[in-house]
C-alpha cells in the first residue's frame, strides 16, 4: 500500500525523485493544498461566497502553502531539497497561518475602530502577512517580481526623499505595513480579479488539456494550412491563437504548442530564428482573441464594468488585424525563400478527433451562450468546464482515468499558482502608485506632454505599458500598468475601452520584448537559437501590433462599440488598415512577388506610416503609393517572367 501511494505521489511531481518521509509529507501537504484551492472555488460560486477578506484570504493562504511546499528555494548538490529550504518553509507557512487566522478573525474589528491606528499584533500581521506574500511570489515568479514589489516598498518609506515628481509625503513605518496588507494593496483588485474569475478560467484550460480537445487546436490548423507552401508556420499562428486563447500564459503557450510547430516550420526550411520568432509571438495573439482573450476579457469587464460582451466585440477587429499581419508576414517569407510544401502535414479525422471537436464545440458553445445569455463569467465558465468534463467522461476517447482525474484536480490548483501570488504581490506596487500620488503625478506630465504632442504622449504611455509589464504574467502587467498609465491616456481623449485595450496590448506584448521576453527564451530553447537574435524577428513580426494601439487613438471606429463606433464604420477605415499591413509586412521581409530594393522597401515603410495619419488624404496618398509599388513589382517580376 505504502509504495503504491508513494508511487501516485511522484506521478503528480514530474521529475521527482524524493523518498525522504518529511520532505515526500511535505510535498503531499503542497499537494493537498492545490486540491483545495478549485474545490473552495467551486464550492462558494454554488454555495455563496465569503465575505471578501475570507475569501481571498483563504485561496491565498492554501496558494503559499502550496508554493512553499512544492517549490523550493534552494537545493543541494545532488539536486534535492536541502533541510534548511524545508526548515524555511514551515516557519513561513506558520508565518502565512498566523497572517490568515489573525486577518480573518479581527478584519470586521479592524474595519470598525481601527482602520489607522493599529495595534501591535495587527502590525504584526500586516508586517508578516506581507513578508510571506513576497516571499512566495519570489519562489512563483522568481527576482524580478521580487524586485519591483520590493522596490514599491522602498518607494513608500523613503520616496519622500526623493527629487521632483518623486517626492510624497512621508509615510512611517506602521502606516507603510497597513496599506501594504490592506484592501488597496494585497487583498485589492488584482488578487480579488483572479480568486473571482481567473482561476475558474484555469479548471477550465486544465478540463480542455487533460481531456485532449486542447490537441485539436493544433489538429485543425494543420488541417487549415495544408498544402500551402508558408503551412507549417500558418498552422503555428492558427494554434497558438486558439490555444493561447484559454492558455493565458505566452511563455506556457510556446512551451505547449512550440515543440511541434517550430521543428516543422524548421523542416519546411524556415530558419531557426525565423520559426522560433513566428512562434513566440503568435503564442502572444490568443490572450487578444475573442472570445476569451486569455481571461482578460473578464477582467476587464470586472475593473472598468463593461459588459463581456462589449469588451469581446471591440477586441476583435484589432485581434484580426494582428492575425492577418502575422499570416501575410510569414506567406511573404516562403515566397521570398522558395519553400514546397509539406507533404506530411494534415492529421487523419478518426474517432478520437471527433471526440475532441465535439468537446470543443460544447464547451466553447456552452460558454458563449451562458455569457451571451448575460450569466457572470465565473459561472459561466465553471458550466462550461462542467459540460466539457461530462461529455469527455461520455465519450470513449477522452474519458479520463481515475489517475487523470487527479491530475485535473491537483493541477486546477497548482497552474493557477504563478498568477495568484503574482497579482497578491502586485497588489503592493498597486497601493504604493495610489497612496503616494505617483500614479497622478505621471499621468500628469504624460498629459502635459500630449498637449503638445500627442504621439510622443502615447509612445511614452506605451513604453511604460512595456516596461512595467516585463516578466509579469499579462493579467498582474495589466492590472499595474491600467492603474499607472490609463488614465493619463483617457485624459488623452481615449475611451475607456480603447484605453484598457491599449494598456491589455503591450502588456502582452511585453512578453516578446528584450531584455526579459520570457516567450522568447522559452522559444529559443526549442529552437536552440540565440534569444537576442530570436527576440528581433519576433519583433519585427509583430511590429504591427505595437503600432495597432495607437492606430485605433488616431481612427476609434476599429474599436467597435467606442464612442459610438459600429461595425460598418470599423469597415470604412479597414482596408486602408489592410493594405498598411500588406504594405509594412513586404517591408519587413524585402518581398512582393520579387525581391524588393531597399528604395522600395524604404517607401513602403512611409507609405504605412501616413496609413496610421488621422486624416483621410494621407491615408489616401499611403494606400495609394503601396498599391503603385506592389503594382511595379508585379509588372516587373511578369516580365523577367516572359523575357
Amino acid at each position: 500500500m505504502v509504495p503504491t501511494f508513494t508511487q501516485g505521489v511522484r506521478a503528480l511531481l514530474p521529475g521527482n525523485t524524493e523518498d525522504r518521509p518529511i520532505f515526500l509529507a511535505a510535498q503531499i501537504a503542497g499537494l493537498i493544498a492545490c486540491t483545495l484551492i478549485p474545490v473552495f472555488i467551486v464550492y462558494t460560486q454554488l454555495f455563496g461566497r465569503f465575505p471578501s477578506e475570507i475569501q481571498y484570504g483563504t485561496v491565498l493562504y492554501l496558494g503559499l502553502i502550496a508554493i512553499f511546499c512544492l517549490n523550493p528555494a534552494m537545493r543541494g548538490a545532488d539536486d534535492r531539497r536541502t533541510w534548511l529550504d524545508l526548515g524555511l518553509s514551515l516557519l513561513l507557512i506558520a508565518g502565512a497561518t498566523f497572517a490568515y487566522a489573525y486577518f480573518t478573525d479581527q478584519y470586521d474589528e479592524i474595519a470598525a475602530n481601527r482602520e489607522g491606528l493599529p495595534n501591535t499584533w495587527d502590525l504584526w500581521c500586516y508586517g508578516v502577512g506581507t513578508v510571506v506574500v513576497i516571499v512566495g511570489a519570489h519562489r512563483a515568479e522568481g527576482w524580478l517580481l521580487t524586485a519591483v514589489v520590493l522596490l514599491a516598498v522602498v518607494y513608500l518609506l523613503f520616496g519622500h526623499l526623493m527629487p521632483g515628481i518623486l517626492e510624497h509625503r512621508p509615510f512611517s513605518l506602521d502606516r507603510v505595513l497597513e496599506i501594504s496588507y490592506g484592501y488597496r494593496g494585497i487583498f485589492g483588485v488584482a488578487l480579488g480579479a483572479v480568486v473571482d474569475i481567473v482561476l475558474i478560467f484555469v479548471i477550465l484550460g486544465v478540463a480542455l488539456r487533460l481531456t485532449g480537445a486542447g490537441e485539436f487546436f493544433n489538429d485543425i490548423a494543420l488541417m487549415l494550412t495544408r498544402g500551402q507552401r508558408s503551412g507549417p508556420a500558418q498552422c503555428a499562428i492558427i494554434a497558438s491563437a486558439l490555444f493561447g486563447s484559454i492558455n493565458g500564459s505566452a511563455p506556457a503557450n510556446v512551451a505547449s504548442t512550440g515543440v511541434l510547430t517550430i521543428p516543422m516550420m524548421r523542416r519546411a526550411g524556415f530558419s531557426g530564428r525565423f520559426a522560433g520568432g513566428v512562434e513566440s509571438t503568435a503564442s502572444c495573439v490568443g490572450q487578444i482573441m475573442p472570445p476569451v482573450m486569455g481571461v482578460g476579457a473578464f477582467i476587464m469587464s470586472d475593473v472598468t464594468g463593461i459588459p463581456y460582451v462589449t469588451i469581446m466585440f471591440a477586441a476583435l477587429v484589432p485581434a484580426l488585424l494582428y492575425l492577418f499581419s502575422l499570416s501575410v508576414t510569414v506567406a511573404l517569407e516562403a515566397g521570398r525563400l522558395q519553400l514546397d510544401p509539406l507533404s506530411d502535414e494534415a492529421p487523419v479525422w478518426d474517432s478520437k478527433m471527433w471526440s475532441r471537436a465535439a468537446l470543443l464545440v460544447v464547451g466553447f458553445g456552452t460558454l458563449l451562450y451562458m455569457l451571451f445569455s448575460g450569466y457572470p463569467a465565473v459561472y459561466s465558465g465553471m458550466i462550461a468546464t462542467g459540460a466539457i468534463l461530462s461529455l469527455g467522461m461520455i465519450l470513449p476517447d477522452t474519458r479520463l482515468s481515475p489517475r487523470n482525474w487527479t491530475v485535473f484536480i491537483v493541477d486546477s490548483g497548482r497552474d493557477g499558482l504563478s498568477v495568484l501570488l503574482s497579482c497578491a504581490a502586485i497588489g503592493i506596487v498597486i497601493a504604493a502608485i495610489s497612496s503616494t500620488g505617483l500614479g497622478i503625478k505621471l499621468n500628469q506630465e504624460i498629459t502635459a506632454l500630449g498637449d503638445q504632442n500627442l504621439l510622443a504622449a502615447l509612445i511614452l504611455a506605451a513604453f511604460c505599458s512595456i516596461v512595467l509589464g516585463m516578466g509579469l504574467p499579462t493579467a498582474a502587467s495589466y492590472l499595474m500598468v491600467i492603474f499607472v498609465a490609463g488614465p493619463a491616456i483617457m485624459d488623452l481623449g481615449v475611451s475607456q475601452l480603447g484605453t484598457h485595450l491599449f494598456v491589455f496590448y503591450y502588456a502582452v506584448l511585453s512578453a516578446i520584448t528584450p531584455p526579459v521576453a520570457l516567450a522568447v527564451f522559452a522559444a529559443a530553447a526549442i529552437a536552440k537559437e540565440n534569444p537576442v537574435a530570436l527576440a528581433l524577428n519576433a519583433l519585427r513580426l509583430a511590429s504591427v501590433g505595437f503600432v495597432l494601439p495607437i492606430a485605433w487613438v488616431f481612427h476609434p471606429e476599429i474599436v467597435i462599440g467606442t464612442q459610438g463606433t459600429g461595425f460598418l464604420a470599423a469597415m470604412g477605415y479597414v482596408p486602408f488598415l489592410l493594405i498598411g499591413i500588406v504594405g509594412l509586412s513586404a517591408c519587413h521581409v524585402g518581398y512582393f512577388v520579387r525581391r524588393l530594393s531597399i528604395a522600395e522597401r524604404l517607401l513602403l515603410a512611409v507609405a504605412a506610416c501616413a496609413i496610421l495619419g488621422p486624416t483621410l488624404t494621407w491615408n489616401l496618398v499611403g494606400a495609394l503609393l503601396i498599391v503603385s509599388i506592389f503594382a511595379a513589382a508585379y509588372w516587373k517580376a511578369r516580365h523577367v517572367q516572359t523575357a
